[in-house]
């Protein structure tokens, strides 16, 4: 323990200086790739998010199955719905994005339901969603 503290400390303002700087170059991001890029950055961090959730979730919901069943519709509505989306840009080189966006924003709004629905009040350790 004693010697993973020191290492802690060393790494600690690497990370943080990285995701600083992932945030500085989306924010700067002008061409489409770099757009994508940072656009599939926050849908992989919103699925490992919603993941914790639906996880959690699983745990306290008294019929798993019925969980189950409402996530599985759940991801197709999304999948559909994000897709009809990206459609309004057939051929146009942002289609990904606005694809990929979609798909971020369905996950953020379906953590704050899963909050709403099945943590707010249970003894969770996730923490109510900002988004």
């Amino acid at each position: 323990m004693r010697h993973i503290l020191p290492l802690l400390a060393l790494f600690l303002p690497s990370l943080l200086l990285a995701q600083d700087a992932h945030a500085t170059a989306c924010r700067d991001a002008k061409t489409t790739v770099e757009i994508e890029r940072c656009a599939s950055r926050d849908l992989d961090q919103a699925k490992r998010e919603l993941d914790r959730y639906v996880q959690e979730a699983r745990r306290v919901a008294t019929n798993r199955a019925l969980l189950d069943s409402a996530q599985a519709l759940w991801e197709h509505y999304r999948d559909i719905a994000c897709r009809a989306a990206g459609s309004e840009y057939e051929g146009g080189s942002i289609k990904p994005v606005v694809m990929l966006n979609c798909l971020t924003d369905l996950a953020r709004n379906r953590i704050r339901d899963l909050y709403d629905h099945y943590l707010r009040t249970s003894d969770t350790p996730l923490p109510e969603p900002k988004h």
